[in-house]
């Protein structure tokens, strides 16, 4: 008995591994779908509010789409920054905190400049009157996304 068990082990261990893998590509598929159909949102509540015409629109979206791009990556560095002293203050010297603070200072700083940049590129195509509803509707739409995980009553991760 023992030695049909040894010898269905590694088919075994082979089923549950498939299992474990499709588990992992489903999760990552919805999550995708989610992350698409947000950006499908985003897209039309742009539109709606920035009121580009097709000129506008051809030429927005690839300009905004690098500012998005840039501006994750800088938010997603300064994030990781924040979780590395969540886990880490009770450990880290002054120094080591006084260095955190220069960083995250840092991306402040690098986030000002990538907003400098990229306004100034809107304004080669767009009127001022529609780069200004560009902030407007970023903070609307931020706003819309938290009323709609309140509707939904999503759980925010708790604090430490």
């Amino acid at each position: 008995m023992v030695r049909t068990i040894m010898k269905k082990s590694p088919l075994y261990l082979l089923l549950a591994g498939l299992m474990f893998l499709t588990a992992s590509v489903n999760a990552q598929t919805r999550q995708a779908e989610k992350q698409d159909n947000l950006q499908q949102q985003k897209t039309a509540f742009f539109n709606e509010n920035l009121k580009l015409t097709p000129t506008e629109t051809a030429r927005f979206w690839p300009v905004y789409n690098d500012y998005q791009n840039r501006r994750d990556k800088i938010t997603n560095d300064r994030n990781s920054l924040l979780r590395y002293y969540e886990s880490n203050r009770n450990n880290l010297t002054e120094t080591e905190t006084s260095d955190l603070i220069t960083r995250y200072v840092g991306f402040q700083q690098e986030e000002t400049r990538l907003l400098e940049t990229y306004t100034k590129k809107f304004q080669e195509f767009l009127p001022a009157v529609k780069v200004m509803r560009i902030f407007s509707a970023e903070l609307e739409f931020k706003k819309w996304l938290l009323q709609n995980l309140r509707d939904n009553k999503a759980a925010l991760p708790a604090r430490k």
